[in-house]
């Protein structure tokens, strides 16, 4: 008799369980319940998780939150070992549209915010390159205060993380525009912001920065400057 009533009251725990919890979770799903020799071993009712939704999956408009966005950079000297310098850029604004599962937009680089934040190989000497570096044989921020990148598309990678999309896009720099192709991680924070971070490398002698390059000049010995610069980047922005 008390295994009876003890199976019995399995049973109605377990019923008002599953009750309780479809009603809050339609997609509950009720696997087994199982009972042993002894009448007390059950398998209670179980919730099917789906993935995560992707964040392209809802179309929505964003507006670039420049202040919480970043933009990092580094460029070398190769045949001097630990000769790398490295800096920040500030993004004024941006647009981001997320329609049909991938993602088109602007934002725009404030060129004037250079800044050199370390010269390992020649400590102190920041300020002197960020003049160095805003000058003429440079990045000619007098002439060209703002850069802009246009994000063409992004897919999902489908052989990466379920926030991984190769991004293609177009930078204009000193007049000149060309594509470049990347992977970035595009997902909601923990403010239910967008999100896009991703670090890649450019070629700078195509937008004519060919200062220091040793695909343009000979006998540079170890003052040739690396042609390919690395940026950092961290986008945010909020629905609109």
């Amino acid at each position: 008799m008390k295994i009876i009533l003890g199976f019995v009251a399995v049973v109605m725990v377990v019923g008002l369980f599953v009750f309780i919890n479809m009603d809050a979770d339609s997609d509950l799903e009720i696997e087994s319940i199982v009972t042993t020799e002894t009448g007390v071993e059950t398998e209670v009712a179980s919730s099917i998780e789906g993935d995560t939704p992707s964040v392209m999956s809802v179309d929505a408009n964003y507006v670039v939150v420049a202040e919480k966005s970043e933009i990092n950079w580094s460029g070398k000297k190769p045949l001097i070992e630990g000769y790398i310098n490295s800096g920040s850029l500030a993004v004024n604004k941006g647009d981001v549209l997320v329609s049909a599962g991938t993602a088109t937009g602007e934002f725009e680089i404030d060129m004037n915010s250079l800044t050199v934040s370390e010269t390992k190989a020649k400590p102190g000497k920041e300020s002197l390159l960020e003049s160095h570096l805003k000058g003429e044989g440079w990045f000619s921020v007098a002439e060209f205060p703002v850069a802009t990148f246009e994000i063409i598309e992004a897919t999902a990678d489908v052989n990466g993380e379920s926030n991984t999309y190769n991004v293609r896009g177009a930078l204009t720099m000193k007049g000149q525009t060309h594509e470049l192709t990347f992977p970035a991680e595009i997902y909601l924070n923990s403010d239910g912001q967008l999100q896009a971070d991703a670090t890649f490398e450019f070629d700078r002698t195509q937008w004519g920065i060919t200062a220091g390059s040793g695909s343009f000049f000979d006998n540079l010995a170890d003052n040739v400057v690396d042609d390919m610069v690395s940026l950092t980047f961290s986008l945010v922005a909020e629905k609109k």
